[in-house]
């Protein structure tokens, strides 16, 4: 059971989506809203997240590695031991047969340790695989979502579509990073939340986005540049202080 609520801890959850090929997971990764020495768990059911080194393609989170389990027992037993020791960690877990069962199992357990004193990120990738409908999300990933801030989860989303993604999700997030999009009806769902143009989400291209803020019509735009999949990647035209993120 989550412990030590703390009411003035600040709202950071972030919506992240963009077509196939946009680039959702480098946002999740380079955009800056994960702390580069994090204690991060990863609901990762296709291995967006795998090390391999030498691999250019295969290079965890950020270029570092991240430690993959495929049964619950592994999982939980590997996370328990990380987070015990209050130091930062990389954890992901990739069930064989991904279904919303195994998420909602691996949100219970982020609930189960959510501790207001300490900062828990949670990546849940391809969230709209793995809810039932569009409306209010009533499950174990709507508490996280709606009452996570105040026991220090952070939640990163993840999806394709926003057009199937619940508004728990996307109203619980002060923070939206819309990329690509391969939809009018998508660009418009993210047209309503940024308070922007269709020109400015039909002008993105791969690893190109808009950043919502809080605040009515408060976005921006910037790009991820990529040379190569390593770690020098860096961000650009990020308008915003990192260090309150």
């Amino acid at each position: 059971m989550a412990i030590n609520p703390n009411n003035t801890l600040p709202a950071r959850h972030v919506f992240y989506t963009a077509t196939t090929g946009g680039g959702k997971s480098m946002a999740v990764q380079y955009a800056g809203f994960v702390p580069r020495v994090p204690c991060l768990a990863i609901f990762d059911p296709y291995g967006d997240y795998l090390y391999k080194t030498g691999s250019k393609r295969d290079n965890g989170f950020g270029g570092k590695r991240v430690y993959h389990y495929s049964t619950r027992r592994g999982f939980a037993r590997a996370f328990r031991q990380a987070w015990g020791t209050r130091k930062c960690f990389r954890i992901a877990y990739k069930p064989p047969k991904p279904n919303r069962a195994e998420m909602l199992w691996f949100c219970e357990l982020m609930w189960a340790a959510a501790d207001g004193d300490r900062r828990l990120d949670v990546v849940i990738e391809e969230v709209a695989k793995w809810v039932e409908s569009t409306a209010k999300e009533q499950s174990i990933l709507g508490e996280c979502m709606t009452g996570g801030r105040k026991f220090g989860l952070v939640m990163h989303t993840v999806a394709q579509r926003p057009t199937e993604v619940p508004k728990t999700i996307t109203s619980q997030s002060p923070y939206k990073i819309v990329g690509m999009q391969e939809s009018r009806a998508d660009a418009e769902r993210m047209m309503k939340e940024l308070d922007c143009g269709f020109e400015e989400i039909k002008s993105l291209k791969a690893l190109c986005y808009l950043l919502k803020s809080p605040g009515l019509s408060n976005f921006s735009s910037f790009k991820i540049e990529m040379g190569e999949w390593s770690k020098n990647q860096t961000t650009t035209n990020l308008a915003i202080d990192r260090t309150t993120i």
